[in-house]
């Protein structure tokens, strides 16, 4: 299924997950979510990027009210007065979704699955994070980053590095000569996938490498993930409206990733 002409692929999550722990290829992995692909319109560098990914999974719950809206030849008006409808099986109607779009893969179970498997098949991974002195909070978990992750994953074997730009070559020599097969990124949105890219030039030893967000912030507590009946019914992104301390930047993205990406794609 494509939105915006960037193909997202058809997976089921458990065979997907089995067939990229195998690391036989390298591997590049993006979660796109409605914000994501929103962005590619504007910005044709970060679509470029986008589209070098061996596989694009769906995040975000949005993305199946769009694939519906797209698989269909009717008319913008007609398609906006299916809206309703349309939510309707966003909402009750999961699993027919899941089976006629496949399944939605979230960069957050994605990623914890990895770790597990990657403890089990004694895999050693890496991560790097982003580089912002100015947030004192993040710089404080950061910190702590390496001792939480082994209190919340025994037995992961893993790098950690703060990816700060003028020590960048150094950081990619490190893990070019490491043993580390899995690379994590949560430089967040487009720093994740330019990061991505240009380690994988010189680290052939990594064959697995994710764009992940902020997955680990849940992970660590740094930030607190919404509880299971908010990410069964889809709304994580009201649970982080209601806790988030600067509401107004979060009502930003969320009318970006709600409305203005339907009316794009209702558009398109």
């Amino acid at each position: 299924m494509q939105i915006f002409w960037i193909k997202l692929d058809k997976l089921k999550y458990k065979e997907f997950l089995k067939e990229i722990l195998k690391l036989n290829n390298q591997n590049i992995v993006f979660t796109p979510n409605p914000e994501i692909l929103l962005k590619t319109q504007t910005d044709i560098e970060f679509k470029e990027l986008i589209n070098k990914a061996s596989h694009l999974t769906p995040d975000g719950i949005g993305l199946y009210l769009a694939f519906q809206i797209i698989d269909n030849n009717y008319w913008a008006i007609i398609n906006f007065l299916y809206l309703p409808y349309y939510l309707f099986n966003l909402f009750f109607r999961r699993k027919y979704l899941y089976s006629k779009y496949w399944d939605r893969i979230c960069g957050s179970d994605l990623t914890q699955d990895l770790i597990l498997g990657a403890i089990n098949k004694w895999i050693k991974v890496t991560i790097i994070d982003l580089y912002n002195p100015s947030d004192t909070k993040k710089v404080k978990s950061q910190e702590k980053f390496p001792e939480l992750v082994k209190q919340k994953f025994p037995g992961l074997k893993f790098d950690y590095f703060i990816y700060e730009a003028n020590k960048k070559e150094n950081i990619i020599e490190i893990i070019s000569k490491s043993d580390s097969q899995i690379l994590f990124s949560t430089l967040w949105m487009k720093r994740q996938e330019e990061s991505v890219i240009e380690i994988m030039e010189k680290a052939k030893n990594i064959k697995l490498w994710l764009g992940i967000w902020s997955s680990f912030d849940y992970f660590i507590w740094f930030q607190k993930r919404a509880p299971k009946i908010f990410r069964t019914l889809g709304i994580e992104w009201l649970y982080r409206l209601l806790t988030w301390p600067k509401k107004i930047n979060r009502l930003r993205r969320l009318w970006n990733a709600i409305f203005v990406f339907i009316y794009e794609v209702l558009k398109k």
